[in-house]
């Protein structure tokens, strides 16, 4: 079997593999009738709204799986088997009752799924599941051996977060599927998604296409032990118990009349009319044999627009390790003049230490060239967050964006370190369209207030000093003296190439 799965990775579809491709967008739909109905007269473009609260998150993919009529490609780095996982797996399998062909396509470390619960969804008949880039021993007590000894090859990952929805609408961003992405956790991620519809869905169909046909995604079928329908009937019966049980939940009623829902719903959401573009690494840049190994693909798309930004940019990146050559850009782009803005993490907020220690070691450099920097506080909007449906929780920024000129803006799954850059496959939609840039900037202003975020700046002596409330810290805030020590530590690693 191993190496089995080892050719599999490494050359190409088998005979066992056949190909297959997103279905044309059929004008009969329900997605395809609604977007003629809400769509300008005589527009070419496709219509955004942007979801950054967790309810209208999950409403929206639930909303949008549930009006498929003829298939649904999805695409994600981390997909659990959580409330929110369990409530989307349970629409999946509807809409795969209903005659919709779904292809679901996961990162198999980033997911880390016993092949035997993924492997009972693909026993639907309209069901097929793919593993991105997945370890060759698959018992669970032997994946770490497996990570040991091919971590040349699975070091590279799939991180992209996709839903297509008959080829019509899309939802991506920076949310994978998990209850922490919705609020519905002790951690809430402050995260941005954008749901698009027209144009804009052929482009994303087509790199899901790339990704689901390269090789390097191995169907579930070939490394799983056999199922049957009986425990495909089990597995239904367990998931509408528990999910039947969560519907009780305030905060899952709650979402299932959110603002996206009944706004759609009336068909008064406000859509954003513009022309957009599909950004996204070539699945090529995970095979270390390839010749697209490392290549930037998105990056060199970013790059673009950031060079071309004549008064302000303004990027929200969990994690931000820039290094030299990131410096150097970001400092050029200074010098011409453009006021840039950047809101990353705090050592309080991170979720991986190492990240931050590379990080900080940009900071003063950075501050210096005359960037404007934030952190997120640990208690980010707790006063807006405050409920009587869930206790307090503690924020992690997990959002990647960027605003351009306050003209255009970048949703997606990109961070602004070296991993993205280099190790990872990304995608995202980059969209020119003011309102929906103000929209971005409104939340971006929002973010970086004192409620939400530290305001990092040098004192007279050029130190470091972090601001928030009128107060001032001048060692990282809220962090405990362990994890500074830990941060410190980790600092003196060569990681830099990993983070």
């Amino acid at each position: 079997m191993t190496g089995l799965l080892l050719g599999c990775a490494t050359q190409g579809l088998t005979h066992t593999e056949l190909p297959s491709f997103y279905l044309p967008a059929d004008p009969d739909t329900r997605l395809s009738k609604y977007v003629e109905r809400v769509r300008p007269a005589d527009s070419e473009a496709s219509g955004f709204t942007l979801l950054h609260k967790g309810s209208d998150a999950l409403a929206a993919r639930l909303k949008l799986i549930d009006m498929a009529d003829n298939s649904l490609d999805i695409q994600y780095y981390i997909y659990k088997t959580d409330i929110t996982g369990g409530l989307l797996t349970e629409h999946l399998l509807k809409a795969a009752d209903r005659g919709v062909r779904v292809r679901l396509l996961l990162d198999d470390i980033g997911s880390s799924l016993e092949d035997i619960k993924v492997s009972l969804v693909d026993q639907h008949p309209n069901i097929e599941v793919r593993l991105y880039n997945p370890l060759s021993l698959r018992s669970e007590w032997l994946k770490m051996f497996s990570k040991l000894g091919e971590f040349g090859r699975i070091n590279y990952r799939m991180h992209n977060k996709l839903i297509v929805a008959d080829n019509r609408a899309i939802i991506t961003g920076g949310r994978n599927i998990g209850d922490e992405y919705f609020a519905l956790s002790d951690v809430d991620f402050q995260d941005v998604d954008v749901i698009g519809i027209g144009p804009i869905a052929e482009p994303a169909s087509d790199s899901f296409d790339n990704f689901w046909n390269s090789g390097i995604a191995i169907p579930i079928g070939a490394m799983s032990e056999e199922t049957n329908a009986e425990a495909l009937a089990d597995m239904r019966a367990r998931l509408g118990s528990k999910n039947r049980q969560a519907e009780k939940d305030p905060y899952l009623k709650a979402a299932a009349q959110s603002p996206f829902i009944q706004a759609m719903n009336s068909g008064n959401l406000d859509w954003h009319w513009g022309q957009a573009k599909w950004f996204y690494d070539d699945p090529s840049k995970s095979d270390p044999h390839g010749n697209g190994n490392e290549v930037a693909f998105l990056g060199r798309s970013l790059v673009e627009p950031m060079k071309a930004a004549q008064s302000e940019l303004l990027l929200t990146s969990a994690y931000f390790v820039p290094r030299e050559g990131g410096e150097n850009l970001l400092l050029g782009i200074r010098d011409k003049g453009v006021n840039i803005s950047v809101l990353t993490n705090s050592l309080a907020t991170t979720d991986v230490l190492a990240v931050h220690s590379g990080y900080a070691k940009s900071r003063e450099r950075l501050l210096q060239g005359g960037v404007s920097m934030w952190e997120l506080r640990p208690i980010a909007g707790q006063q807006e967050r405050a409920s009587p449906f869930l206790g307090e929780s503690l924020a992690s920024l997990h959002a990647k964006t960027f605003v351009f000129d306050r003209k255009a803006v970048f949703v997606g799954s990109v961070n602004l370190d070296s991993r993205s850059v280099k190790l990872n496959t990304e995608a995202g939609v980059y969209i020119e369209q003011p309102d929906i840039a103000q929209e971005m900037v409104d939340l971006f202003e929002r973010w970086t207030s004192e409620d939400f975020a530290y305001h990092v700046t040098l004192n007279e002596d050029d130190d470091l000093q972090w601001q928030a409330e009128g107060r001032t810290w001048t060692t990282e805030p809220a962090a405990s003296r362990f994890r500074r020590f830990m941060s410190w530590t980790l600092g003196w690693l060569p990681l830099d190439g990993q983070l």
